[in-house]
Order: structure tokens, then C-alpha cells, then sequence
């Protein structure tokens, strides 16, 4: 495990909050100099705790309105991990986790309607081997997200 202090922390939630801001405008605001402030993003990347840097979208401007989660139950002589990774193949599925309760996995897919969403679960994700059963749950307000 990377060992994170504050100056860390700042120069993360400065990134979470804008990915494009120069290492000059991050040591600004965390208070450091910009040569210090450039090892640390540096080492925060090449440790592993920035992974990349992406673009996020407006999901309704790209005509992507339905966003829900679907947990997947899988059949018991199907080994979890083989299926979340044939299910991550789907188009219109942009997460998926190996969860704890009453489903193995879950995924977070994005569609641009019902009828979208349905064809996604009903033709793609519920005829994948080893599928046994879906519940769905679909997101009405997005209140945060920073990952």
C-alpha cells in the first residue's frame, strides 16, 4: 500500500476535481512548489494510486438516459471471475464488480432507453453462460460521483 499523506490527498481531490489543471495550477493549491508538487504526482502515478486520466461525459447529451445496475446470479458451477469478464465484453456495460449479498456481480450499464436496456439484459447479459438469474436497479438521481 502507497503511503499517502495530506500534501497526497490535496493533489488528488485538485486532480478529481480537474483532471486538466497544469502541475503549476495543482501546487498553487495545495501549497507546494511546483518541482515538489511534480515528484509527487509522479510518484502517485507510477505507485499505481492515479491510475489515468479520462474524460467525463454528460451521459444525457450523448443520448445515454438509462443508467442502472445489474446484479447477476450466477449459476454455481460458474466460476465468478471468467463470467464478470465475459459480461464486461457487453457494449453498454461500463462497470462491473464482484460484490458480496444476494448476487456475485454487479454491473453498471448505460443505455439510451428502456427498450435499450432490455435488449442489453435480456439478449446479452441473461444469455451469457452461466447466467442464472438478473435484478435490476435503476439510478433516478445522481447526487455524487468522484470515481
Amino acid at each position: 500500500m502507497a503511503k499517502i499523506d495530506d500534501y497526497d490527498r490535496k493533489i488528488i481531490a485538485a486532480l478529481q476535481s480537474n483532471g486538466r489543471l497544469s502541475n503549476i495550477d495543482v501546487a498553487g493549491l495545495v501549497n507546494l512548489s511546483h518541482s515538489s508538487c511534480s515528484r509527487r504526482i509522479a510518484r502517485l502515478e507510477r505507485e499505481g494510486v492515479i491510475t489515468g486520466y479520462r474524460a467525463l461525459t454528460d451521459r444525457q447529451k450523448l443520448g445515454l438516459s438509462v443508467r442502472a445496475y445489474c446484479g447477476v446470479v450466477r449459476d454455481t458451477d460458474t466460476g465468478w471471475e471468467k463470467l464478470a469478464h465475459t459480461l464486461a465484453d457487453i457494449d453498454g456495460v461500463v462497470s462491473v464488480f464482484a460484490v458480496s449479498g444476494d448476487v456475485d456481480i454487479m454491473l453498471e450499464i448505460v443505455a439510451r432507453d428502456m427498450q435499450h436496456y432490455s435488449d442489453v439484459v435480456l439478449q446479452d447479459v441473461f444469455n451469457t453462460k452461466g447466467v442464472k438469474a438478473t435484478r435490476s436497479s435503476f439510478v433516478m438521481a445522481e447526487v455524487k460521483s468522484l470515481y
